[in-house]
């Protein structure tokens, strides 16, 4: 039978003073802990412990000191107190219900130093099995807490191939804006009703922001005059959407 297993490092220091007893209490016992400076160091060498057995009079003097901070433990800690008996001695905790993220995750809510913590995790087998191996990184910030797993990596490295080796599609940066203002002239003789304008009345500006806005959302596959016939419509658009509010502009100032 294969056994797994989840060695895990947190690789961020803990300070001593951004944790509250309760943490500190519970985080030990889920990892093992060695002093770091000012802080401590959480490792586990199998796997985090998910149901732990506490010393019941150091849990409640930890959940008692610890009532004025804002974590996830004081809660389930209350609750699994509350459902003991005062002669117990050990008080086990299970903490599926929760993760060791969460917990690391209020300490940098709290915290005025730390931004982050970073854990690193891996996944390895007692038997050589193709699914006993891996790996796992975990951000954790005060708004988030993001994980991305040797497969996941693997997944997105597929993709990224997959999306190299498909067709390409590019976008068609450029033709001559000569082209669009013959063609205006030529539009607006073949059809009489598009617009009362005169080929003279549509400015090069208007030709220049109309062949932009027709590159960037025209395909190569379509075909060149298409996309020069579009531009010109575009630029009479332009140019009759300014006389519009040129006459308008007119209009108010001689109804005052």
């Amino acid at each position: 039978m294969a056994s797994y297993y989840v060695p895990t490092v947190v690789q961020t220091t803990i300070p001593n003073t951004d944790m509250t007893p309760l943490e500190r209490l519970v985080l030990s016992h889920m990892f093992d802990a060695e002093p770091d400076d000012d802080g401590l160091y959480f490792f586990a060498e199998e796997s985090p412990r998910e149901c732990i057995k506490v010393d019941a009079a150091e849990l409640r003097a930890a959940h008692r000191d610890s009532a004025d901070g804002d974590s996830v433990l004081d809660s389930i800690v209350g609750e699994r107190l509350a459902e003991s008996a005062d002669a117990e001695t050990h008080i086990e905790l299970d903490l599926t219900v929760t993760s060791w993220a969460t917990v690391f995750q209020d300490i940098v809510r709290r915290s005025v130093t730390l931004e982050e913590i970073a854990v690193s995790s891996a996944f390895t087998c007692s038997r050589m099995r193709p699914d006993g191996f891996g790996g796992m990184a975990t951000l954790i910030t005060a708004d988030s807490i993001r994980s991305c797993s040797t497969d996941e990596a693997l997944q997105q490295f597929r993709e990224e191939l997959a999306t190299a080796a498909a067709p390409r599609t590019h976008v068609l940066l450029r033709f001559d804006e000569s082209e669009v203002r013959t063609m205006i002239g030529e539009v607006i003789t073949y059809d009489d009703a598009l617009t009362t304008l005169s080929p003279d009345a549509i400015t090069g500006d208007d030709v220049h922001a109309a062949c932009l806005a027709v590159a960037a959302a025209t395909q190569l596959m379509e075909e060149h005059g298409t996309a020069v016939f579009k531009a010109a419509l575009a630029a009479i658009k332009s140019a009759e959407q300014r006389r519009a509010e040129s006459n308008a502009g007119k209009g108010r100032r001689e109804g005052e």
